[in-house]
């Protein structure tokens, strides 16, 4: 390159006093353009009227050292290249760019434009770029090419606008290493970066850019240093700004449009020498100004936190340190670079140290001071300390040497000290109206010399009226708690009138001040203030005041304070406070999230488009049919990113943690956003883990809505993006009905007579399939695997859906394993009346009294158990087995009921709060009811164990055996649990007999009533229905029980089988909700291994034969009787 792109520190500084490097008799009158190689050399195009020049310096030239004549008039913008080739532009009068070589002193056209290039870029390519003011374009051509070909558009359409592929007066132009061109878009007040190959530029700073940046106006001038941030020439604001980590902010030029050493009037253009100091075209001033840089040269003692404009804190605080350490009335507070904290004890005349990440102090040093007011810590650890209010003067306590010298002398005591980046010592003495300095590199001890105040009480701009803290920056700049005058002044260098920055009679609105208290400036210049009589911090930024911490009033409270003197922040931008009035220091912990992304870089866009290809989903249980596209996110480094959408939809995001299941949304689910106010797009800020994989979805809000959207993602470093969802590519769509004909099966043990429709699915190539349904009624969906068993429809389930309400759950369906249900579910609890998202104070009635009345049951049940074991955990009760068993009873009686009244809560909460994890649903539903079973058939057995001993005793009478008695009840207690959880396994593998006609079920995928199979790229062969079964006549005939159809593949009970039917004229035969059937005498042959499934019935003579249908390793049979 042969242009300085400086790799700045997180904070870089420069002095806000420039030095004139050449004026008007050098550069000419409205100097545009400068230039400074990487050799130092400085190029200056001069275009005064006949005296059009390029004006050169070389490294530590004070005078130019050449001056370059040429034929071009009035040039606006200058490049140089590695080779020392200028590039000039000539198009105010001739149309072109000519070149000067370095090696011939020649000119040549090197390309011909419509009017004059307000900036000139020569890529890593070779490809020079010109940016048209008038034009509102930017063009470039190929210097490679053999001849001067046309220029191609780079940027803009040549008519004004601000829209994103357009230009209105575009300047100073800046094309980085990636072929990424940024334009200084003079006119719409911003600064464009147009991406290679891309017509649409995006917003990166100034008006409609996608984070909060700066305000400019008219932009001129653009680079970016090593680190791609960007530094611009903000025209009519007259000064310099930059970006960093933490944001935009003024650099230099930030004291308003002037002729000053510290601003501008109207600057154009910029560039860095090698050192990073900053040169700028300060037009209007005729001059060029020089700022250095003053990194390294001072190391600042105290922290000055990057904030962002959104900072936060959290509001309830931690008491760092109480009266009992730090004494009554806390005034002074210090935080140094390290962490140290140093708080002046005024009831013990002693300054309190804790070293970083101490709870106590470390350190208390003693000394001759009384009272100390202010205390100020420099760099290498030397304490200055205002010695109270009876000795006046300020003494130094050394760090090397442990002792203490008076460097001060003052009159009275100093409420606020600080010592400057030139070794100045500052006083502020509220009884004087006054703050004083000296210099601590003086042989002596000067006499003080005034820095603010007349010393006579006052509100004029010169005067103050009880100053306490002060601060000053590395500009010097003095800021003064004005307490008095409800006021924070800024004294700058050499000045005895102040410019009131905040409080009353301020330039601008600020905010009410009551007895301003301290001062502080962060990096970014924004003021901190100890709001004394308002008990608050309240700070500056980019959208004015705001209160911090203390924003509710006076008070004792962790979230109050009582008249607050100081503040001091450590490095992680923690702020402690001195709670005056409680008598503590408070500490408020910065929060980090706060601030996540409002600083990021752009770091990655990606466009696409919804369209009727796109698969679909069920957004949540209400909204269903919503087109989606799913991409993989992956960053290489931990941090906050922003996802930011846009588009012709109103785009819907979320963010997803390892995988998005369609099927349920809300699993893995880490944030979502639909931006449902005046923007439409969606705005995710989210921290994001190196190692983790995301998954970016993007819907719409209003169902099968299409449209094309882009993402923007900003953060720390790269982001790699990757399209997961495919378009589908419909194979196959199917189409019927259910009807009252149709058959019906029990879907699982709690909801019968369901209609179904079966279908076969083959596929002739391995892949992922979409299978969805859209109809009119509540269908659910289910994909079996080789075989389906009616009997058992979890067996060989692969997957399933039912459609919305897929996210909901009812306990009972968990538990449709069990025989019967214990407790309360949704549907003894009026199930249907429970209002989701709805608080219990806004159900109804009905649900309020069953609340109510299981809450008097658990009490009394709670009171009941309580009694029952005080009375049977004594020793005379436990004499017999029937007291151990009442013992026992007492707590399995507690822990049913408090099981009772979980279940109870578990089902109503989860139910009102539908976003409730499936998971979590699940779980809670198994566990509970298990155990509630198993303490309620403890509870049982318990009693029946009294029964029994009770008969025993009644019947043996005196030959009752007490310890035989007792040993039987220690055994029967600890045997009983055990006992009955197998006893529950075995349970929930039973299935009762019930007499009751059903129909039959067979293999299922429920679609509705209307269906459509939907598949992707690989071909899909249709679906073939498989029939029911057919009817047969009704006749009376004796019953085999149910159990005849769950024999499991064994020899002698198909024998079994075969034999009671061939004995038989007819039989009929019932199972658990299956509508009869009927079997006709006949001979048939079976197969070990088989499995009966159903009966059907095949054709005869006169009556229908029937014919058993086995189920053999998923094939099926007719077998003829």
């Amino acid at each position: 390159l042969s242009f300085n792109q400086p790799k700045f520190s997180s904070t870089p500084m420069w002095d806000s006093n420039g030095i004139t490097f050449a004026n008007w008799s050098i550069v000419g009158e409205f100097p545009n353009a400068i230039f400074v190689n990487t050799n130092n050399t400085i190029y200056v195009a001069n275009n005064s009227p006949q005296n059009d020049t390029i004006v050169i310096w070389q490294e530590e030239s004070v005078n130019p050292t050449k001056i370059i004549h040429g034929n071009f008039t009035g040039p606006s913008s200058l490049f140089v290249t590695s080779n020392g080739d200028i590039y000039i532009d000539d198009g105010f009068k001739n149309r072109q760019v000519q070149k000067w070589s370095a090696e011939t002193s020649t000119f040549v056209t090197v390309m011909n434009v419509n009017s004059s290039c307000n900036g000139l870029f020569v890529d890593i390519n070779g490809s020079l770029y010109c940016s048209m003011y008038k034009h509102h374009q930017v063009v470039k051509r190929s210097l490679n090419d053999a001849v001067m070909t046309s220029n191609r558009v780079a940027a803009g359409t040549g008519i004004a606008g601000s829209d994103l592929n357009q230009l209105n007066g575009p300047r100073g132009i800046f094309v980085d290493v990636n072929l990424d061109l940024y334009v200084a878009d003079c006119e719409n007040n911003r600064v464009q970066l147009f991406q290679p190959g891309e017509s649409n530029g995006m917003t990166v700073a100034g008006s409609a850019s996608l984070n909060p940046t700066i305000r400019l106006s008219y932009p001129t001038g653009i680079i970016l240093d090593a680190e791609k941030y960007l530094f611009i020439v903000d025209n009519s604001n007259s000064r310099i700004v930059g970006s960093n980590l933490n944001g935009f902010r003024c650099l230099v030029g930030c004291y308003g449009r002037g002729s000053q050493s510290n601003q501008f009037h109207n600057p154009n253009s910029m560039s860095f020498d090698r050192s990073g100091n900053i040169f700028v075209i300060d037009s209007n001033n005729h001059r060029i100004q020089k700022f250095l840089l003053m990194k390294d040269s001072f190391a600042l003692s105290f922290n000055q936190p990057n904030f962002c404009s959104t900072a936060a804190w959290n509001p309830t605080a931690s008491s760092f340190a109480n009266r009992s350490t730090i004494g009554l009335d806390p005034r002074a507070i210090f935080v140094s670079k390290n962490n140290t904290i140093y708080v002046g004890n005024r009831l013990n005349n002693t300054i309190v140290i804790w070293h970083d990440e101490s709870v106590n102090p470390t350190k208390i040093i003693h000394g001759n001071f009384t009272e100390p007011l202010s205390l100020f810590v420099t760099s290498n650890g030397d304490i200055y300390i205002g010695d109270g209010i009876w000795n006046g003067g300020v003494h130094r306590w050394s760090a090397e040497t442990n002792i203490f010298v008076t460097v001060m002398n003052v009159k009275f005591a100093c409420n606020g000290l600080f010592v400057d980046i030139n070794d100045t010592l500052y006083c502020s003495i509220p009884d004087h109206d006054q703050v004083v300095k000296r210099s601590l590199n003086d042989a002596v001890m000067a006499p003080n010399r005034v820095a603010a105040g007349t010393g006579i009480e006052g509100s004029a701009s010169n005067q103050l009226y009880n100053p306490r803290g002060i601060f000053v920056d590395v500009n010097l700049d003095l800021y003064v708690a004005d307490c008095s005058n409800n006021r924070v002044q800024l004294f700058q260098p050499g000045e005895s009138n102040g410019i009131t920055v905040v409080g009353e009679k301020s330039l601008n609105p600020t905010i009410i001040l009551g007895c301003p208290n301290g001062v502080i400036l962060d990096a970014e210049k924004d003021l901190f203030i100890v709001d004394q009589n308002n008990h608050r911090i309240v700070s500056s930024g980019l959208h004015g005041f705001r209160c911090l911490v203390g924003c509710y009033g006076r008070g004792s409270q962790s979230n109050q304070l009582y008249g607050p003197r100081s503040l001091s922040f450590d490095r992680s931008g923690n702020m402690f406070v001195t709670d005056y009035g409680n008598h503590r220091i408070q500490k408020f912990i910065y929060l980090k999230k706060s601030c996540a992304n409002t600083s990021s870089r752009l770091q990655k866009t990606y466009s696409s488009s919804l369209t009727s290809n796109n698969q679909i989903y069920y957004r949540d249980c209400k909204k269903q049919n919503f087109y989606y596209e799913s991409v993989q996110v992956q960053v290489i480094e931990s941090g906050y990113y922003t996802f930011r959408g846009s588009g012709t939809i109103d785009a819907y995001g979320s963010i997803y943690e390892n995988k998005f299941n369609l099927l349920n949304p809300s699993e893995n689910l880490l944030k979502t956003d639909d931006d449902s106010g005046f923007d439409t797009q969606f705005k995710l800020d989210i921290h994001l883990d190196v190692d983790t994989i995301y998954v970016m979805v993007v819907t719409t809000y209003e169902s099968k809505e299409s449209g094309e959207f882009s993402i923007v993602v900003l953060g720390k470093n790269k982001v790699v993006l990757e399209r997961l969802s495919t378009p589908v590519n419909i194979q196959f769509r199917y189409t019927s009905k259910l009807t009252d004909d149709s058959p019906t099966y029990y879907r699982d043990c709690r909801v019968p007579q369901c209609h179904y429709e079966t279908s076969q699915i083959y596929v002739n190539t391995t892949g992922l399939y979409v299978l969805w349904s859209e109809n009119n009624i509540n269908a659910y969906g289910y994909i079996y695997k080789n075989d389906f068993n009616p009997l058992k429809p979890s067996e060989n389930l692969l997957l399933s859906h039912d459609g919305p309400k897929q996210s909901g759950c009812v306990i009972g369906d968990q538990c449709n394993f069990h025989i019967k249900g214990i407790g309360l579910t949704l549907d003894d609890i009026l199930r249907d009346e429970l209002q989701s998202n709805t608080v219990l104070n806004n159900q109804s009635f009905s649900i309020k009294l069953s609340a109510g009345l299981t809450i008097i049951m658990f009490i009394a049940g709670l009171i009941n158990s309580i009694l029952s074991f005080i009375t049977f955990q004594h020793k005379d009760s436990q004499q017999v087995g029937c007291g151990m068993y009442l013992l026992a009873s007492s707590i399995t009686s507690l822990l049913t009921i408090s099981m009772f009244i979980i279940k109870f809560w578990f089902v109503v909460l989860t139910h009102i709060n539908v976003p409730t994890s499936l998971s979590v649903l699940r779980g809670g539903c198994a566990s509970i009811e298990l155990i509630l079973k198993l303490f309620l058939y403890l509870d049982g057995w318990l009693n029946a164990c009294v029964a029994i001993e009770r008969a025993v005793l009644l019947f043996k009478g005196v030959n009752f055996n007490k310890k035989k008695s007792k040993f039987i009840a220690k055994r029967t207690i600890l045997i009983l649990p055990f006992y009955l959880e197998q006893l529950s396994n075995q349970n929930k593998l039973t299935l009762p007999s019930i007499s009751k006609e059903e129909h039959i079920p067979e293999d299922v995928v429920d679609y509705g009533s209307r269906s459509e199979l939907n598949g992707l790229a690989p071909p899909l062969v249709a679906p073939r229905r498989i029939p029911p079964p057919a009817s047969a006549p009704v006749r009376r005939r004796r019953v085999i029980q149910s159990i005849l159809l769950h024999v499991q593949r064994k020899k002698k009970t198909f024998e079994k089988i075969i034999d009671i039917i061939k004995r038989r004229e007819a039989i009929t035969i019932y199972d658990l909700g299956l509508e009869f059937l009927r079997v006709y005498d006949g001979n048939f042959n079976y197969r070990e291994g088989h499995e009966i499934t159903y009966v059907d019935c095949s054709v005869g003579d006169i009556e229908p034969r029937s014919a058993l249908i086995l189920n053999y390793k998923g094939q099926y049979t007719n077998v003829h009787i």
